[in-house]
């Protein structure tokens, strides 16, 4: 905890202590939200006091950012992350791709065999019904 001007400031040390996550996830979160910040889009957390490369936040935004980190949705950030990550993130890319095909794929095999499925039945009921004709003719 920093007091600057009289003010007690959090730092992302603290921070991350008071909501359950590391420091690296808090200035990931900073980045994150300055990027949204520059192309005029909400933040995702508050904008925090910046000393000497030091992020301070003060209880309110503390209390914010809590609230933002409490119902944040898995995968918020991986689009981010991954650009970050510049090379790694590109073969991280191709990877999702490749599986979201093979998902694809998979889900196409399985309403094709549905479908056959679904006709099998539809033919046994046909042939059946053919069979009953000729037996009650058979009579």
């Amino acid at each position: 905890m920093r007091i600057v001007n009289g003010q007690k400031y959090l730092t992302t040390g603290d921070l991350g202590a008071y909501v359950n996550r590391s420091p690296v996830t808090i200035a990931q979160w900073c980045k994150y939200s300055d990027r949204l910040a520059e192309s005029r889009k909400e933040r995702l957390i508050p904008e925090p006091l910046v000393i000497n490369g030091q992020r301070l936040f003060t209880t309110e935004q503390a209390l914010a950012v809590k609230e933002f980190a409490e119902s944040k949705k898995y995968g918020l950030l991986a689009e981010f992350n991954r650009k970050r990550l510049g090379k790694r993130g590109k073969e991280i890319e191709k990877r999702l791709k490749a599986r979201e095909k093979e998902q694809e794929k998979m889900q196409e095999e399985k309403k094709e065999k549905e479908l056959e499925e679904a006709l099998s039945k539809i033919n046994r009921a046909v042939e059946f019904k053919d069979r009953f004709k000729r037996l009650k003719k058979d009579l």
